[in-house]
Parts: structure tokens; C-alpha cells; sequence
């Protein structure tokens, strides 16, 4: 069973991934691992470049789980610095199990937080 962090953007509950960090521009999608007792990537979903929450910036439409909070600079989302817009979800045809992930795309272990996808997994996975 996914956790609400992953349910919640496959829902369309959520309309912005936030980060602490800024990822690079080359980044377009975001892969969901799911860890134990699942270990797999079953879900992708295409962002856009970053939003930033500055106070003369754009304020992010309120139509998603935590974007008030965001534009609000609430004490809670101190910590989030960066919004990406989720543009589109979907479900793999064929999930990317953690023995996948080392076996064929050189991951040492169970991915921990941010994870740059390996070119094999980009090239192989649509």
C-alpha cells in the first residue's frame, strides 16, 4: 500500500512536489520508489521547473494539498524552498523492483531521498 507522500500526487489530491532543494533544470520527472515491503517504482510524474516562494514571486494556486501552506511561508513548510508542478502522473507498465534497480541500473541500495535516475532507467523506462 502506498504512503499518503505517494498517494496523494497519484490522487490529484496534490499538484506540487515541494524540496528543500533546487533539482536541476534537466530534471522533468520525478520517480516515486516505494520502499519496504514494496521496494519498487511503480509511479513517474513530469514536473515543471521550480517555483520559488520568495514574497514578490508568484503565489501558487491554492488547488493542491500543501500549496496554501507554501504561499503562506506557514512554520510548518518552513523547509520547502522550491514547488515543482506536477503536470502528469502514471503508473509503469511493469514496476522497477529494488533487486531491478541494482542488478541492472548500478544502485547500491534502496533509494534514500533524492536519487538521480541512472541513464539506463531513463532510457529504458518511457
Amino acid at each position: 500500500m502506498l504512503s499518503s507522500r505517494y498517494k496523494s500526487p497519484i490522487d490529484g489530491e496534490k499538484t506540487y512536489e515541494f524540496c528543500k532543494y533546487r533539482l536541476p533544470q534537466t530534471v522533468e520527472r520525478v520517480w516515486f520508489y516505494s520502499p519496504a515491503p514494496d521496494s519498487q517504482i511503480q509511479y513517474v510524474c513530469q514536473i515543471e521547473p521550480a517555483v520559488t516562494r520568495n514574497e514578490d514571486d508568484t503565489k501558487l494556486p491554492e488547488d493542491g494539498l500543501g500549496n496554501k501552506e507554501f504561499n503562506g511561508f506557514h512554520r510548518d513548510w518552513d523547509r520547502y524552498a522550491f514547488a515543482y508542478k506536477i503536470l502528469s502522473v502514471y503508473k509503469l507498465n511493469e514496476s522497477v523492483t529494488l533487486a531491478a534497480l541494482k542488478q541492472d541500473h548500478g544502485l547500491g541500495g534502496a533509494p534514500q531521498r533524492v536519487v538521480y535516475a541512472p541513464l539506463s532507467l531513463t532510457e529504458s523506462v518511457p
